[in-house]
């Protein structure tokens, strides 16, 4: 396109079809623009169509624009025909250029008239009282979320964030604690504007006791490292949650003041979560011998908490003395762990084997202990009585030593889901056929025959089994 506002036609014809460009121009010569206006560089007007009220019209450079027209497109024949009007100099004027020659009483008496127009008066409002439209915005807002929705209004608000103040920060980021949607985007942009105009922590600690997003809590370390003073007294007294403590925590971190920090942590181990964030964070410190001092401590305070596993893994895997070990298997027993009390316990290791088997409920491993010592009466023992929907793990386990064994268990296992009946349970067992069949493609092959045959009339069976048996 060429200069805009254009001078001729060839300056915007390049921009419509043919049609639209042709209806455009027969539109202008009908007289269907009705009015014309440059404002700087776009052009506004409104045109007759085939609506009773005329459409109206706005275009750019570039051909950007709109039109209140419903054809889906732009620009359509309204906005050929507002070009062809102005290049071919229909009435029109440079609005800028004559609210240039008002005086100032005229344009007052402008702006009053124009503030009767209620359209025109929401825009004078958002322009002259961005702060009472905004708060507006946010009853409307608070409407919305309270019937389910609210998002359009809250992207409707983050465009007139940058011209209102802390009060009206606040009310928008008090409306969104209640949003039945993810608010954390429109927070950080609510939270950005309210690090800019305001520095007081208080109203945004008040909204973080009540919703601790984490939006919420990097403005309040932010507000804490440019001013500490302001926000740490903030952050003692009455603290039910223990948000405000952990706050302060990591504020210390942040300020350097790590013995602080950690003394506060340790005031406070109450809790398995506490030991765990403070072994982390000694960890992260380099403070080895110290973080496995406090992981011990817990354990002896809370015992077989699953919580505090990472606990017990911790003191395995960097001291792996055969205590730590014990406990390790205590809380998740392990093949490797076994082995390796074996081999560091030697010939007291006997004395503590019964301790560690009662604690392994997993067939499956029980069979892998067994066959690592190759206690042969144990491991009969075990599969006489273990149940039915152990048998695949079983079967896994056993493949490499005893290909036999594994395949019986397979083939049981699949025999068992098809008498149980279900299209699920034909896929299960077809997918046990096809393990037994790594071991015995045959014996696999006829033990799916035999189930077909068992079943002649079970159409699903027949389709999940149809590659085992070919076809």
């Amino acid at each position: 396109m060429g200069s805009f506002p254009p001078k001729r036609e060839e300056d915007f014809a390049s921009l419509f079809p043919q049609e639209v460009l042709r209806r455009g121009l027969a539109y202008a010569r009908e007289g269907r623009v009705l009015r014309v206006y440059r404002v700087g560089e776009r052009l506004l007007g409104e045109v007759q169509g085939s609506a009773p009220a005329p459409y109206r019209v706005e275009v750019g450079p570039g051909g950007g624009g709109g039109c209140t027209c419903p054809y889906p497109g732009f620009p359509c024949k309204h906005a050929a025909a507002l070009l062809y009007a102005y290049v071919e100099g229909r009435p029109r004027e440079d609005l800028l250029e004559a609210l240039g020659r008002l005086s100032a009483e005229e344009a007052k008496g402008l702006l009053q008239a124009l503030a009767q127009v209620p359209e025109v008066a929401w825009l004078l409002g958002e322009a002259l009282l961005p702060e009472r439209t905004f708060l507006q915005g946010v009853r409307a807002l608070r409407q919305a979320l309270f019937l389910g929705g609210g998002e359009e209004e809250a992207k409707a608000l983050l465009l007139r964030l940058p011209r209102v103040g802390e009060k009206e920060v606040l009310a928008f980021l008090q409306a969104l604690l209640e949003a039945p949607f993810d608010p954390e985007p429109y927070l950080r942009a609510g939270l950005r504007r309210y690090l800019e105009v305001a520095g007081n922590p208080a109203p945004l600690l008040g909204l973080y006791e009540k919703a601790p997003f984490p939006a919420l809590e990097e403005a309040l370390l932010a507000l804490g490292k440019a001013a500490p003073e302001a926000l740490l007294p903030l952050l003692s007294g009455r603290d039910p949650g223990g948000l405000k403590r952990a706050l302060r925590v990591k504020l210390l971190f942040a300020l350097g003041r790590e013995e602080e920090a950690l003394g506060l942590m340790r005031e406070h181990l109450e809790a398995p979560e506490d030991y765990l964030a403070l072994v982390e964070r000694l960890l992260a410190l380099g403070r080895e011998a110290e973080a496995l001092g406090y992981a011990e401590e817990a354990l002896e305070w809370f015992g077989k908490d699953p919580r505090l596993f990472s606990l017990a893994d911790l003191l395995a895997s960097r001291r792996g003395r055969p205590e730590d070990l014990f406990l390790r298997f205590a809380f998740r027993p392990s093949l490797e762990d076994y082995a390796a009390l074996r081999a560091l316990l030697g010939r007291a290791f006997p004395e503590r084997r019964k301790e560690l088997l009662r604690r392994v409920e997993d067939p499956a491993l029980l069979a892998r202990i067994h066959l690592l010592e190759e206690d042969w009466r144990s491991l009969d023992r075990l599969l006489r009585r273990a149940p039915l929907q152990a048998y695949p793990a079983l079967a896994e386990a056993l493949e490499e030593r005893l290909p036999e064994e594994a395949k019986r268990l397979y083939l049981e296992a699949a025999r068992h889901l098809v008498e149980e009946g279900g299209r699920a349970r034909y896929q299960e067992a077809a997918d046990l056929l096809r393990r037994a069949a790594r071991l015995d493609p045959e014996g696999a092959r006829q033990a799916a025959r035999g189930l077909l045959l068992a079943y002649p009339r079970r159409r699903a069976l027949k389709e999940a089994l149809a590659s085992l048996v070919g076809g």
